[in-house]
């Protein structure tokens, strides 16, 4: 009996690790992947700054590999057949070459995003890493990018449930607009999610936009007049 359950046990584990899309186990080669999962696309978005044309992105890469002293390539395909956004129109990867700096362990596909010929509306790029005399492609789910080059006002991401209730209130794009023109600022991401601001710092600036609209009503895009949820 006690040879059975051996058995059974060690078929469970060899299941478990076969099952995982894991390469610590080839610590001889070197690999490369995106920091993002293929899902988590990256969105730049030239509502933020009308007078903007052009900008440059970063997309960061993880290393599973030793530092060497020398500057090593990666390599990376653009999906024109799983893309919306032309190379040359919507952007251009960056002349410099996908270089992975001597002693790094992280690197970056460099982008020059255009806002030219997108109206108002958006165009998606998909890069894929290829193998490399110096890297090999990691992770499977992050092997893709997809990035997303807007000229539309998306709800940002801290525009969450919080500001629903508590701050800023309903999004609309033409509150967020409002905020934006009245505050000379797009991004409200707190300290602890990633961000700058403190939560006295955003509830400040929440206040001050809502005497604003209190001076000022401005109709919502129902025809309502623009709220604010926080209270003070």
């Amino acid at each position: 009996m006690k040879i059975f359950w051996i058995i059974i046990i060690g078929c469970w584990i060899g299941l478990g690790a076969c099952s995982e899309d894991d390469f610590s186990g080839y610590s001889s080669d070197n690999y490369i992947y995106f920091s993002k999962a293929a899902a988590d696309s990256t969105i730049y978005s030239f509502a933020y700054d009308k007078t903007q044309t052009s900008a440059e992105l970063k997309l960061k890469l993880n290393m599973v590999s030793g530092l060497e002293g020398r500057d090593r390539t990666f390599k990376v395909r653009f999906l024109a057949d799983k893309s919306t956004a032309k190379e040359g129109t919507h952007f251009d990867l960056s002349g410099e070459g996908q270089v992975i700096l001597a002693n790094d362990s992280i690197g970056f596909l460099k982008l020059t995003v255009k806002k030219s010929d997108l109206g108002d509306n958006s165009v998606m790029a998909v890069f894929q890493l290829i193998e490399s005399e110096d890297f090999k492609v990691g992770l499977r789910s992050n092997s893709i990018a997809r990035v997303i080059i807007s000229n539309q006002l998306n709800r940002p991401m801290w525009w969450n449930d919080w500001h629903e209730t508590d701050g800023l209130g309903t999004y609309s794009r033409e509150k967020y607009q409002a905020f934006m023109d009245e505050m000379k600022l797009y991004d409200l991401t707190q300290e602890k999610d990633g961000g700058v601001l403190t939560y006295s710092e955003v509830r400040v600036l929440i206040l001050k936009f809502k005497r604003i609209l209190e001076r000022n009503p401005r109709p919502d895009n129902d025809g309502s007049i623009m709220t604010v949820a926080m209270r003070g």
